[in-house]
């Protein structure tokens, strides 16, 4: 579209669009606002037209032409004579505004030169546009080409060739393959007739350029975007518009209507694409008013006038229905007056409706206020329902909470009881084996007393023995002093050595049997370890078959979830979910409610938790009733039914520390009331969980217990499944075992195979303590054995000791004897007595040795018995104070359970009582429901009386109301038939009449307001039409003049918008500068064209669209013109920007533009040949 905006549209032009380079800004500064008014474009997709360029002209040029001078050539020209025109219409009047704006032409044509003078004359300013330039054209089955392809340069293209080679057919193509008439072409009338002959079918596709950040749909098309049209001999005809890879993204002609005026291509202008035919007609043989009619055309003038006169027309139409609607107010009007006097005649009667219908509507909504005081009496009775409910509901969360204190006291004391009985046991246990102990050391004691008593009798007579024997061996010794001799020393020598001898064995004995306690020591703790371990292998036995039987348990138990409960479970399951009578279904059994997470902890939480986990939960008395008669016929004995509260405990504050973990973090609970009975009955929120003893008696017996813990479980050390409780009561650290009964199969529901998993892995690791224990079993037999041996070794070299002993007592007795037949036998009797003597010395050390280890083992025994009498009187004393704390806890602990007893029957009556308030709320419920369904229908009626309550006055009745408005009806009635027509009809009619006449009132207004908005559209479009006409003609002017001085000529561009001529005059001799231009008529051929081409080029710098195509422009021109027109042309060209350009001549190109980068030169070769060579 031509011209250079000034409006608000201009803000979002293309970046092809630019203002002249001359405007300074002033009212005359050549710039107007000019619109597309192609149909059928989407605002979203407008693009800005291109504009005409005012680029930069030769400085120096100056050409002011007489008009003296061509006052004759003007008279020649005028011998044309117009076409025929119908006669000047009121918008051609409006429209042309009796031709003002164009009485400034002298001072249009010099601001337009001043423009051309400014600007530069560098050249080749035309730079390669980003997106709507042709790329390439493709024919199949065109015209009398099989396959036609031609690549285009972006800036300047001449096609050359022979005739029939295929020029004039890629105009044509671009034409029709753009959405452009068959027609408009001049080749043929429709499109049937551009398929080749001997075809049925053709193809064009034409490619456009489509980068830039002003790209066509870039996120679609990519690149470029390739339009191809397809149509046949038949008449079919269709487009597909693809993508740069070639994807088919639309098939609708209405895209490429978008895309070419996205891009403002114009193939339907006639100077646009200028074939052959349009060509020759506009260069050579176009009279002025043809040339106007291109000029207008081209520049899109009349595009514009023929949709402006559009607008005139619709609006002329609409004018003239204002005299018809001004009818119908005026009788609107008058029927709107009578039915206006006609209502006026019913005040009368209205007061006395008005009275009456207050009346009615007082008669309807009192019969509404005795049922709502009815309505508020049972409201009134059911808050105070509520209130007792509340209240009972309140004492019933007040017995919940006392009866959970209850059970958790209970579950305190049983705990205490437990703690106590286990420390009871532990004390009988240790008295017993204080008694035990104290009674074996007062036997010892005693054995010992007898024994002392025994040695002491022995050595006060071995010693009135000895006494008496030396004094024989005196007497007898100095008897003997005279007989003795040498020879009798030398055997007594001998005698004292095999005495020394005998002496020396002796002590080696006495050595000897000095080790033999400590190898009977070591033969009794070898025995003893032995014993033990005998002990811990048959336990590790034990303990095996328990896992082995927990693995099969776990194995059978992969069926029913209550295969591990008593028989009946499950069916009473089964009865309870068909059973409606039931005000609120009972839950249970709680262990099918429980899922552990951690599967080690599996039989310690079954034992910990035990029974609990066969209840069943029930919320109020009836249901246990029938829940244990249920129970009763299906012979379950063994699941306890619980009754407790609803209502969720709030445990906000009451649990450990998040790095603990208790029986309530590793159990999944299904439902919220088992864990809150759980939670009442075991205090699982506070109960701990630690795999390692160590570490549980750290938390629970070094510095503080951690706070909200009760107890804490910990995994046994050596048996698997089996646990430890510790506590921390009055009496201090508290341990105690936790013994599953492995029999029992597990109610807790866990991962089966992880179980599985644990148990085979507690098996195996029992079974390597098991190998380990019996290896020990096997050592210590060895070492009981190696120990036994070595005893028998001992006995042994006791046995040779005590042979040497002998034999060196013969020896003794040999040289006695020897020594006796030395002395003849007188030395017989004192021998004799120093052996006894001898004996009897050895007896009293022997009694004397065992007399004083018997006095220490009386003082060592004596103190032991001490320490035995103390502990068991210390035991007897301990065990009178558990049993005293065992007595006290029972008492507690059956207090405690007296005072729940009384809570839950307190509760179970409150439940009753509660019970009977919520029947007697749902009866009055349903009165009140019924009332109130009553009363919304009694009021729903109202409203159809009275849609506002009227106030009724005191003391009035439904009777006496009655009574009212039977008399003002019957006063309405006469009054009716006095007047012979309804009041309701009356109102009716003026309601009608009031409507009709609003409605013609207010249609004739918004008629009027866009007639009127229309008119001033209209005006200020024709305005900026004429404003646009004045600056294209001037611009138009100017540029004829400085191209034809680009080669001397002198002329000037005739435009006569009134007749509706364009026409030139032109001088070409240079020399004839003072003589008036002359028709071109008077020119010769190649002038003739050269000063076309100027035409052309003028009207071109005033046109937006990016394509220029000119067919066969040097036709008639001969080498120098042709040369001159040539060279124009690209220096036309190479001053506008984002421009290309496409001509067509059969004539070769030469000269320095082959050689520039801008002009590509595609060279068409014969027809049959069918092949492109191009040349740059």
């Amino acid at each position: 579209m031509p011209g250079v905006v000034d409006s608000p549209e201009a803000e979002s032009s293309r970046k092809r669009a630019r203002r002249a380079a001359g405007h300074d800004g002033d009212d005359n500064g050549y710039v107007v606002e000019v619109r597309n008014t192609y149909g059928n474009q989407r605002p979203a997709l407008r693009k800005r037209m291109r504009l005409s360029e005012e680029g930069p002209s030769r400085s120096g040029f100056t050409h002011q032409p007489s008009e003296d001078s061509s006052g004759d050539s003007v008279n020649a020209r005028d011998a044309v004579e117009p076409p025929s025109s119908p006669p000047r219409t009121q918008y051609d009047l409006m429209r042309d505004g009796h031709f003002e704006h164009l009485q400034y032409e002298a001072q249009d044509d010099q601001r337009a030169t001043q423009r051309l003078r400014s600007r530069t004359n560098v050249l080749s300013h035309n730079t390669v546009a980003e997106n709507g330039i042709l790329e390439s054209v493709t024919c199949v089955n065109f015209m009398c080409h099989e396959r036609l392809h031609c690549e285009l340069g972006p800036l300047l293209n001449f096609i050359v060739g022979e005739n029939g080679s295929g020029k004039s057919a890629i105009l044509t193509a671009i034409t029709l393959c753009l959405g452009g008439k068959a027609s408009s072409t001049n080749r043929g009338g429709s499109l049937k007739a551009f398929v080749k002959e001997g075809q049925e079918r053709a193809m064009l596709a034409v490619k456009i350029k489509n980068r830039g950040h002003d790209a066509f749909k870039p996120e679609l098309y990519g690149d470029s975007v390739i339009v191809e049209r397809h149509f046949s001999k038949s008449g079919a005809s269709g487009f597909k518009v693809k993508s740069a890879t070639g994807v088919t993204i639309s098939t609708k002609k209405q895209e490429v209507e978008e895309l070419v005026e996205y891009y403002a291509l114009q193939v339907d202008n006639p100077l646009n694409i200028l074939s052959q035919d349009n060509a020759r007609s506009f260069l050579n043989s176009a009279n002025k008013y043809q040339k106007y009619k291109f000029f207008i055309e081209g520049v899109q003038l009349q595009q514009l006038d023929n949709d402006y006169r559009l607008i005139a027309e619709n609006l002329d139409m609409m004018v003239s229905k204002i005299p018809d609607q001004e009818e119908m107010v005026n009788r609107a009007r008058e029927d709107f007056e009578k039915a206006k006097r006609l209502r006026e005649s019913l005040e009368g009667a209205r007061r006395i409706r008005a009275k009456a219908k207050v009346v009615r509507a007082q008669l309807a909504w009192i019969q509404v206020e005795n049922e709502e005081r009815e309505l508020q009496k049972q409201e009134e009775k059911l808050n105070r329902l509520n209130e007792h409910i509340a209240q009972t509901d309140r004492e019933i969360e007040e017995q919940a909470e006392a009866l959970a204190r209850a059970d958790q006291q209970i579950a305190q004391a049983e705990e205490l009881v437990s703690e106590v009985k286990q420390e009871q046991d532990d004390v009988k246990r240790r008295s017993e084996q204080a008694r035990d102990e104290l009674n074996r050391l007062r036997g010892e004691l005693e054995k010992l007393h007898s024994d002392e008593r025994d040695a002491n009798e022995n050595l006060k007579r071995i010693e009135e023995d000895i006494q008496k024997k030396e004094e024989e061996i005196g007497r007898e010794r100095k008897r003997l002093e005279s007989k003795n001799n040498g020879q009798h020393a030398a055997k007594l020598k001998e005698l004292e050595e095999a005495k020394v001898e005998v002496a020396n064995l002796g002590q080696k004995l006495k050595e000897v049997n000095e080790r033999r306690p400590e190898l009977i020591k070591a033969i009794d703790e070898t025995n003893k370890k032995l014993e033990q371990i005998d002990k811990d292998v048959t336990s590790k036995r034990v303990q095996i078959d328990k896992v082995e039987n927990s693995i099969r348990n776990l194995e059978t138990s992969r069926g029913s979830p209550y295969d591990a409960y008593e028989r009946g479970v499950a069916a009473l399951v089964k009865r309870i979910d068909q059973d409606n009578g039931f005000r609120d279904k009972p839950i249970g059994p709680l262990g099918a409610y429980l899922r552990l997470t951690e599967p080690r902890w599996s039989y310690i939480l079954e034992a910990t938790l035990g029974g609990s986990l066969n209840a069943f939960l029930v919320t109020n008395n009836q249901d246990q009733k029938r829940l244990s008669a249920m129970m009763n016929e299906l012979n379950v004995r063994h699941c306890p039914i619980l009754i407790c509260n609803p209502r969720p405990l709030d445990l906000t504050g009451k649990e450990p520390d998040p790095e603990y973990n208790t029986i309530l973090r590793v159990l999944r609970i299904d439902n919220i009331m088992v864990r809150d009975q759980l939670i009442i009955n075991h205090a699982i929120e506070q109960i701990l969980l630690v795999p390692e003893r160590v570490r549980a008696e750290q938390i629970m017996f070094d510095g503080a217990r951690p706070r909200n813990v009760r107890a804490c479980l910990a995994l046994h050390d050596t048996r698997p499944n089996e646990g430890i409780r510790l506590t921390v009561n009055t009496g201090g650290p508290s341990t105690s075992p936790v013994q599953p009964d492995m029999r029992q199969k597990p109610r807790i529901q866990t991962d089966s195979d992880a179980q599985l998993n644990l148990q085979r892995e507690a098996l195996q690791r029992l079974r390597a303590e098991l190998n380990a224990l019996e290896s020990e079993q096997r050592r210590l037999r060895q070492a009981s054995q190696h120990a036994t041996a070595s005893l028998h070794q001992f006995e042994r070299e006791r046995l040779d000791l005590e042979r040497k002993i002998r034999n060196a007592k013969a020896l003794v007795e040999t040289l006695t004897a020897e020594l006796e037949d030395l002395t003849s036998g007188d030395t017989g009797h004192l021998n004799g007595l120093e052996q006894v003597l001898k004996d009897l010395e050895k007896q009293r050390e022997l009694v004397g040795m065992q007399f004083g280890t018997l006095a220490l083992q009386k003082q060592e025994k004596n103190r032991e018995v001490e320490d035995a009498r103390k502990k068991r009187a210390a035991c007897r004393k301990e065990e009178e104070e558990v049993e005293s704390k065992l007595k006290k806890a029972e008492t507690k602990l059956q207090k405690r359970r007296d005072i729940r007893q009384v809570v839950l029957i307190e509760k179970n009556n409150l439940h009753e009582r509660l019970d009977k308030l919520n029947r007697d709320k749902a009866e009055l419920e349903d009165v009140i429901q019924e009332t109130t369904r009553k009363l919304e229908a009694m009021s729903a009626e109202a409203r159809t009386v009275a849609a506002e309550r009227p106030a009724i006055p005191p003391g009035e009745t439904h009777s006496s109301l009655e009574q009212k408005y039977a008399s003002l009806d019957r006063h309405l009635r006469k009054l009716e038939k006095d007047r012979g027509k309804p009041e309701e009809e009356i109102h009716a009619e003026y309601a009608k009449a009031t409507e009709a006449y609003e409605k013609a009132v207010q249609s004739l207004e918004s008629t009027k307001l866009i007639n009127q908005r229309l008119q001033q559209s209209l005006t200020q479009r024709l305005a900026k039409w004429r404003k646009f006409q004045r600056y294209i003609s001037s611009q138009s002017r100017a540029n004829f003049i400085y191209l034809l001085s680009e080669r001397g000529f002198r002329g000037k561009l005739l435009l006569d918008h009134k007749r509706k001529a364009l026409d030139l005059v032109v001088e070409p001799d240079q020399t004839q500068k003072q003589a008036a231009a002359r028709s071109t008529k008077t020119l010769s051929g190649g002038e003739k064209s050269f000063s076309s081409i100027c035409l052309l080029l003028a009207i071109w710098e005033a046109m937006g669209s990016p394509l220029r195509c000119l067919d066969e422009f040097d036709v008639f021109m001969d080498n120098v013109n042709r040369a001159i027109s040539t060279n124009m042309l690209i220096t036309a060209a190479r001053r506008s920007v984002n421009r290309q350009y496409i001509f067509i001549t059969p004539n070769a190109i030469e000269g320095r533009n082959t050689l520039d980068k801008d002009v590509k030169i595609i060279r068409l070769t014969d027809p049959r040949q069918r092949t492109l060579i191009n040349h740059r």
